[in-house]
């Protein structure tokens, strides 16, 4: 990791959460939001690079909050695109946490190279879009998946600082 510092933003904090074997996916002191790895479809995190596999954060904002994660976007996107998926515990929703881990995860990967964050949201909750325009990103279309269901997808420029 490049810049602890750069991972707080005074509020919310992103700590990296590390696979710790083959069976468990994460140190379990800091357990995952119900969810998460459904979204991941089956994927381990493992150090995240462009195109590699996923990194996840944990959000603490004085105490675990959620989780963010980036792993390389899904196919149909170009090459240093990153896809960004978040979940909060329901006590931490409706404070803004879910924004500023956004922003600090895309500082991240923009700091390592990444050209574009994309966010998928469901078609059907146009509600789970909002952290997405409040992060900066813009909803450009829609994407089918294979069980039928339809994401709207959004996409932000990533800019190094």
């Amino acid at each position: 990791m490049r810049d602890e510092a750069k991972l707080c933003d005074g509020v919310v904090t992103l700590a990296p959460l590390l696979p710790t074997g083959p069976e468990e996916a994460f140190d379990l002191q800091d357990p995952l939001p119900p969810g998460l790895r459904e979204r991941w479809h089956g994927e381990l995190p493992a150090p995240w690079r462009v195109h590699g596999p996923a990194l996840a954060f944990a959000i603490r904002a004085g105490r675990p909050a959620g989780t963010v994660a980036l792993r390389p976007a899904p196919a149909g996107f170009a090459g240093g695109d990153v896809d960004l998926v978040y979940v909060l515990r329901p006590e931490a929703r409706g404070r803004g946490l879910a924004t500023r881990a956004v922003l600090l995860a895309c500082g991240y990967a923009a700091a390592e190279g990444a050209r574009r964050a994309v966010i998928l949201t469901p078609a059907d909750r146009p509600e789970a879009a909002g952290v997405a325009r409040r992060a900066g990103f813009v909803r450009r279309g829609q994407i089918g998946h294979a069980d039928g269901t339809l994401s709207d997808w959004h996409m932000r420029a990533l800019v190094r600082s």
